[in-house]
């Protein structure tokens, strides 16, 4: 009896073996299938953008996978098969679902670096268009000294580089001297 139970177990632990270690041919592999689960979620995620009328979703759904099936190399018959195939395998669906993860956090800073650097070079273009409306407020106040001194913030003296910082307080240094030359009164020398 002992031997019938050693065959039985040795038996099983072979198969079990077996089993977990290929994947079927005609199972998509665990990068294809993380691709896929990948598209498949933000698809899911823009979806959510429509208006959420009773067919909405399979109409505007519908063509978004069929497209993302076509550009992945598969169909909707292959996907199923392989969802079930991973579905009876939990550690490697958590596995893929792993690199889908992983995969969606690279997408999401990728966005977040390139947002990230437009608003940058939209807030130094800005800085740009305020520094050249000052320069032109210096130069009318050349012409009208009774007009008002621009005024400049900290910040934007951060922002500018070394020459520009430079010719801004050679300016400012030079209005405070005509300034300072009109309040000190006349002195008599008799």
């Amino acid at each position: 009896m002992h031997k019938y139970i050693t065959l039985f177990f040795s038996a099983a632990l072979f198969l079990c073996a077996c089993n977990g270690k290929s994947i079927p041919k005609d199972v998509l592999q665990p990068n294809a299938m993380a691709n896929i689960l990948t598209e498949m979620h933000i698809i899911d995620g823009t979806m959510y953008n429509v208006m959420q009328a009773p067919d909405s979703l399979y109409k505007y759904g519908a063509g978004k996978y069929a497209a993302m099936f076509k550009r992945l190399h598969t169909d909707t018959a292959m996907f199923n098969k392989s969802m079930k195939y991973y579905s009876n395998q939990p550690d490697k669906l958590l596995a893929v679902y792993d690199q889908v993860d992983q995969k969606i956090k690279d997408k999401v800073d990728s966005i977040n670096k390139i947002q990230l650097n437009e608003s940058k070079a939209a807030h130094k273009a800005d800085s740009l268009k305020n520094l050249n409306i000052k320069t032109k407020t210096d130069s009318a106040q050349k012409h009208n000294p009774a007009a008002k001194p621009p005024v400049v913030s900290a910040d934007s003296l951060k922002k500018l580089d070394n020459k520009a910082k430079a010719e801004l307080l050679r300016k400012i240094h030079a209005r405070k001297g005509k300034e300072d030359s009109k309040l000190q009164p006349a002195v008599n020398p008799q």
